[in-house]
Order: structure tokens, then C-alpha cells, then sequence
């Protein structure tokens, strides 16, 4: 509208190699710094230390908006530069930028944490006890970093390069040196979502992850997701959630990511954010074990299922949680390797998923198409009956999988009877219901088989109650007689696509984006005309 129809593209093109000429060239960099915020982004600004520290937030966060602008109509020359750099520096930059912004909110959140654990509302909270957890949780609120978040999606996702800059740890990666602003600035916009400004840090080392001793962008991206993903009651939390998930999927598909996330010479201790809960302690930092990352991604998914079963239950979230943890089992079932991870907590939080979805039958019902879930949960175990044996960590771990299955059939049966009577109805669920009654035949199988034999063992010893290990005896010596059914398809999976089935999140998450930067930019130059006004008052 301002340049003409007729004239527009080649003004513009004409205005972004100035742009570049401008950010290539040596010179001001406040020059510079109004170039990106005028919508240019350039690569090389990743690969130069100096421009990085100066440059970088606003450059990642411009290239995440620039891949974006209008991606599903025509061709983006972003997405295409994006997908195929090779340069090593420019990745590493690129890296170095998102896990510093990541690092940021988790510092944060860990400050506020403290904060208000030693506050009156706590000191309280110990003396009554434990009724006011949830409201007291509610008061630890840091803004997410949508904007950053999206950019290592983009990253991730477009470019397999980039998943190399996941597992490396950089020494420049805990170091943040940033010149003295010539003006005194004070931070403005909301915590979490910009870099530390030029007056909190000047020259000083900051350890990218305290909890660890040594850390990566994947260890400070599974920190950041166990922050956001706790609350998803809010609408940025909850895109922020579906974005980590989004994320961990892509990761989950990855070959080489899955070789660095089961490598067993790539052991790290992960503290993630855990919710209060009246039933368990806080794990004390010194007690985690040195796993391989796996276990973390694991952990997560874990403690994500046990968490959110709540009226407001979040599906989208639960059937990406379930479908990342199938996508690992995969992996590890085809290249055969044996983590040493505690599956029963796997197990119980499945289980209890399943209780919960039948417990709230009528509710979910209303809403969402529960017997999706409840399949690839009991998938997942069909998973582990089926094929457990190439990959659980030792013949032990394949008895405490049935023995769970046994401990828990009550469950198992009620899912079966709820679902029997619904495919035998003609009702909108006849179909999806079936299809969970179908994958129930070797868990069914099991409880049938080696029940009978449990009651048969404690009434010739005159037991009135097993112990496990009793309970596993028998396991053992029957499962010759146990006959199962060969399943297809277990280890196989849809891959992830964006255009079909994420257009409108990323549609609605970009647009709420591009809001915030504005919002903030257009905050950032109020700001800092009043204290230039101030500045020169003084002066």
C-alpha cells in the first residue's frame, strides 16, 4: 500500500539487501539493531561471538518469525536457507542463543521458587499443613518464552544439522559477557522472555545448569519443559506444553538423537521441576542418579501422566505424551538396547491413567474420544509383552511386568467391561471401543492364565495373602503354558507432520507471538526515550 502493487517486491527486495549490506558491514550497532527489529535476519550474525551477544536473542527470535510468514501458501526462502545450513559455527550460534534464553527462565523460576518458599504464605502453609499446595503453586509464575521456544521447533525440525548442537556442552555456553550499555537501562519487559540486560550481567560467568556438572541445551530444554508443563490451565502455558511436546517428538523420531539419548556413556544427572504433591518427598538434588538422557525424557512423560488428570484434562497433551514414549520404546526394541530405568513407574502411572479415564467415563465422554488414548495405552503394554525381551534390562524386569499386569487386573477388567459394552452398542463409540476390546487379548490372556494358579498355590500352602516374591514364583514356573497372540503393527508409528494437523496451532501461536514482540518493542522505546529524557536531564 505504501510503495504501490506494482512496485512492492522490488522494493522490498531492494530494501533487504540494503538491510544486509547494513548488518554485514562494520558500524553502529545500534544501526544494526534497528535492522532486525525492521524484520531482517541474517544467519552469519549466529557464527560471530561479538554479534551474537549483542544481536542474537532479537535474530533467533526474527528468523523463528520470518520461517513462519506465510509457510503453508507459498515457498519461504527461510524454511529453505533454514533446512540445509551446514556451518557449524552458525548452528552452535544458533544453539548457544535459545539455551542462554532457556537457562534464563529456569534461573528465574528457581529464584522465584526460593523466594516464595521462604516466604510467610510457606511458613504458614508447613504449619497447617499441606491444603493450600495449589494455591500456593499459583504464586510461581515466570512468563514462557513462546518466541524462543518456537525458534528451536523450527530449528529441530527443519534442520538435522541441528540436532548434533542438542547433546554438545560449550564452555561459551556458561559464559555471558556483555558490554556496559552507554545508557542506564532497567528491564522492562516481562521475566522470561528477553536475555539478561546489559546492566544485570557485565562480563561475569553464569553456569548454564547449577544442578549438573555438565550441561547441554537438551538438559536445559527438559528443565524449562518440566516448568511450563505443569500449569497447563493457562492458554501461553498450554501452547508452551504442546510446543515441548511437539519438540520432543521430532527428537523422539530422530535417529542420531535417539543414539545420544541412550548412549551409556552420555550419563547426566537432570533435576526436573516435579509438582507438589502430598503423597512424596522432594527428591534431594545430591540422590539423582547419572543416567543417560533417555531416562529424563522418560521421567518427564512420567510425571506429566501423573499430574494432569484433572477435570480440564488436557488430551492433545496426554496422546502426544503417550506417543513419545511409544516412539523411544521403538527405538529401543529395534537396535536392541537395554535401559536400566524403573518401568514400574511407567507401569503404575499407565494404569492409573486408565483408572482415571474410567472413573470420569461420562465426563471425558462429553468432550473427547477417550478410547484413542485408552488404546495406545494399552498398546504400550502390548509393547512391552510383546517384545520386552529385547529390550527390558534383564529377565527379572519381564516378571515384575506381569506381575504388575496381575497386581492390577481389576483394572484391566473393568476397562474391558467398559469397553465390551459399548462396541456392542450402536452407539458413535461402537467402533473405538472395539478396537481397545481387540488389543486387550494378551493382558486378559495373562490375568486369566496365571490367576487360577495364584489362588491354586496359596490354598495348598494355606496362604491367605502372596507376597511378591511368591506371586513371581509362579509367574516363572507357567510361563510355558501361556499361550499369546501375535499382534501387528506394535512397533510402528505415524511420523510427525506439521502442514496437515499443526497449521493452526503454529497459525494462532505465531500470531500470538508477533503480538508480544510488538508489545514489547513498542514498551522497550517508551522506556528508553524516558530515561534518555532522564539521562540527559540529569546530565
Amino acid at each position: 500500500m505504501l510503495m504501490g502493487f506494482d512496485k512492492a517486491e522490488m522494493c522490498m527486495k531492494n530494501l533487504m539487501e540494503s538491510l544486509d549490506s547494513l548488518l554485514c558491514a562494520e558500524g553502529s550497532e545500534s544501526l544494526k539493531s534497528l535492522c532486525l527489529k525492521l524484520l531482517l535476519c541474517l544467519v552469519t550474525i549466529l557464527s560471530n561471538p561479538p554479534s551474537r551477544r549483542e544481536h542474537g536473542y532479537e535474530a533467533v527470535v526474527l528468523l523463528a518469525l520470518l520461517v513462519n510468514y506465510r509457510k503453508y501458501e507459498s515457498v519461504n526462502p527461510y524454511i529453505v536457507k533454514l533446512s540445509i545450513i551446514d556451518d557449524e559455527a552458525t548452528l552452535n550460534g544458533m544453539g548457544l542463543v535459545v539455551a542462554q534464553a532457556l537457562s534464563e527462565y529456569n534461573r528465574q523460576y528457581k529464584d522465584k521458587e526460593e523466594e516464595h518458599q521462604s516466604g510467610f504464605f510457606s511458613a504458614l502453609s508447613n504449619m497447617v499443613g499441606s491444603m493450600f499446595i495449589a494455591d500456593a503453586d499459583e504464586k510461581i509464575s515466570v512468563q514462557t518464552n513462546e518466541a524462543i521456544l518456537l525458534a528451536l521447533y523450527e530449528a529441530v525440525h527443519l534442520n538435522r544439522n541441528f540436532i548434533t548442537v542438542l547433546a554438545q556442552s560449550h564452555p561459551e555456553i556458561g559464559l555471558v559477557t556483555i558490554p556496559a550499555s552507554p545508557v542506564p537501562t532497567t528491564p522492562v519487559t516481562p521475566l522470561g522472555t528477553t536475555p539478561p540486560s546489559s546492566d544485570v550481567i557485565s562480563t561475569v560467568e553464569l553456569p548454564l545448569d547449577a544442578d549438573v556438572q555438565t550441561s547441554n541445551l537438551l538438559i536445559t530444554f527438559l528443565k524449562y519443559s518440566s516448568i511450563v508443563m505443569q500449569d497447563t490451565k493457562d492458554e501461553h502455558r498450554l501452547h508452551s506444553g504442546k510446543l515441548c511436546l511437539i519438540i520432543l517428538t521430532c527428537i523422539a523420531e530422530d535417529q542420531y538423537a535417539n543414539a545420544f539419548l541412550h548412549d551409556d556413556n552420555m550419563n547426566f544427572r537432570v533435576n526436573l521441576h516435579r509438582m507438589p504433591m502430598r503423597h512424596r518427598k522432594k527428591a534431594a538434588d545430591k540422590n539423582l542418579p547419572c543416567r543417560p538422557l533417555v531416562c529424563a525424557v522418560l521421567d518427564l512423560m512420567v510425571e506429566f501422566i501423573i499430574t494432569h488428570m484433572m477435570k480440564e484434562f488436557p488430551m492433545d497433551l496426554y496422546v502426544r505424551c503417550i506417543q513419545i514414549v511409544h516412539k523411544l520404546l521403538c527405538y529401543q526394541k529395534k537396535c536392541r538396547v537395554r535401559l536400566h530405568y524403573t518401568w514400574r513407574e511407567l507401569w503404575s502411572a499407565l494404569i492409573n491413567l486408565l483408572k482415571f479415564l474410567m472413573s470420569n467415563e461420562t465426563v471425558l465422554l462429553a468432550k473427547h474420544n477417550i478410547f484413542t488414548l485408552a488404546l495406545m495405552v494399552v498398546n504400550l503394554f502390548n509393547m512391552f509383552i510383546t517384545y520386552g525381551d529385547t529390550f527390558l534390562p534383564t529377565p527379572s524386569s519381564y516378571d515384575e511386568l506381569y506381575y504388575e499386569i496381575i497386581r492390577m487386573h481389576q483394572s484391566f477388567d473393568n476397562l474391558y467391561s467398559m469397553v465390551l459394552r459399548l462396541s456392542t452398542n450402536a452407539g458413535q463409540w461402537k467402533e473405538p471401543a472395539s478396537k481397545v476390546t481387540h488389543a486387550l487379548v494378551n493382558i486378559r490372556a495373562i490375568i486369566n492364565h496365571f490367576n487360577p494358579k495364584i489362588e491354586s498355590y496359596a490354598a495348598v500352602n494355606h496362604i491367605s495373602q502372596l507376597s511378591e516374591e511368591q506371586v513371581l514364583e509362579v509367574v516363572r514356573s507357567n510361563y510355558d503354558t501361556l499361550t499369546l497372540k501375535l499382534q501387528d503393527g506394535l512397533d510402528q508409528y505415524e511420523r510427525y507432520s506439521e502442514q496437515h494437523k499443526e497449521a493452526a496451532f503454529f497459525k494462532e501461536l505465531v500470531r500470538s507471538i508477533s503480538i508480544n514482540v510488538r508489545r514489547n518493542l513498542a514498551f522497550n522505546t517508551l522506556s528508553q526515550e524516558a530515561l534518555l529524557k532522564e539521562f540527559s536531564t540529569i546530565s
